[in-house]
């Protein structure tokens, strides 16, 4: 008897391996993957101005690293004594303004760099509703904690998820044709407003981006959303909060991902990485002995045999 609903689906290409780089957008799905590819020593960077939910936020981010628009202190807003930008994370805040200037303009130019070297972005959209400042009457990434009067709350239609999926993808083009995109709709339930609301979201993400993956054929949909909401219907692949994927789940999602994604030559180079991963991370429990320096000393031996054979994969 069946227990659960399986997804059927196809291996696409091109295929992610150990020698091009990939670049991880969006929400805190983003990150976990991105940690799988950091464990399996796939080359990845993730996230450069922080976790980001709405795909307005992304695209202006990419469009402005793109532009290389740098940031300027005409950019930046203060909450007590920390500065802060609308367009970027907490995680690049901070008590002094002109290093926090310095750190937005590096994860800019990180960004660009990444967007124009990376073989796959891998886009995790995390909910349509949209706060937008009334001040610029622009779509922000974070609130930074400021009072909700000075925001309007607006939930993005599929037709402006669309729009901007394709000004995003038409940007990128000009400087990395070859680009592969994959979206997702993140897992991770944004239940604060209530069980409607994330529905209605999650509804519109994927509407949206469906919409825009249909006319490019170098976009394509991956169903992380799905294979939580099908795959592991049960609240036991959740976190103690009950909103986001616990550790089971992750590595589920990530096995699908990888079964569709990666390439046959780049799975089979998982397992051996996996293996010599969880060597490195053992424990003796009588540290000295010689079973201890056997282990070693073995070890050693394999993780030089692994250099020797794959000089550009560092573990």
């Amino acid at each position: 008897m069946n227990r659960s609903t399986t997804i059927s689906l196809t291996p696409q290409s091109p295929s992610v391996d150990h020698n091009h780089n990939s670049l991880f957008l969006g929400s805190c799905f983003a990150v976990n993957m991105a940690q799988k590819f950091e464990h399996y020593a796939l080359a990845q960077a993730v996230n450069p101005f922080g976790v980001i939910f709405n795909p307005v936020a992304l695209e202006t981010l990419v469009l402005r690293a793109l532009d290389e628009r740098e940031f300027t202190a005409s950019d930046l807003d203060k909450r007590e004594d920390i500065w802060f930008c609308y367009e970027a994370h907490t995680s690049l805040s901070g008590l002094n303004q002109d290093e926090v200037l310095n750190r937005l303009n590096e994860a800019l130019s990180d960004l660009k760099l990444a967007l124009s070297s990376a073989k796959h972005l891998i886009l995790t959209l995390g909910t349509a509703w949209a706060y937008r400042l009334k001040q610029t009457d622009r779509i922000v990434a974070n609130c930074h904690k400021q009072p909700s009067d000075r925001f309007s709350k607006e939930l993005l239609s599929p037709a402006q998820i669309e729009a901007s999926a394709r000004n995003l993808s038409e940007a990128i083009k000009k400087v990395n044709p070859e680009l592969t995109i994959i979206y997702t709709v993140s897992p991770v339930r944004h239940i604060k407003d209530g069980i409607v609301s994330n529905a209605r979201s999650k509804a519109h993400l994927l509407s949206g981006v469906h919409a825009y993956v249909a006319t490019d054929a170098n976009a394509h949909y991956f169903p992380a959303y799905e294979l939580m909401m099908d795959e592991l219907r049960d609240y036991r692949y959740y976190s103690a909060d009950l909103i986001h994927p616990n550790q089971l789940a992750i590595d589920h999602i990530w096995e699908r991902f990888s079964q569709v994604w990666l390439s046959p030559q780049a799975q089979e180079l998982n397992a051996t990485i996996g293996k010599l991963r969880a060597a490195m991370n053992h424990r003796s429990q009588f540290p000295g002995s010689k079973a201890d320096s056997d282990f070693k000393r073995n070890l050693q031996e394999r993780l030089s045999a692994f250099k020797a054979a794959y000089p550009h994969i560092k573990l």
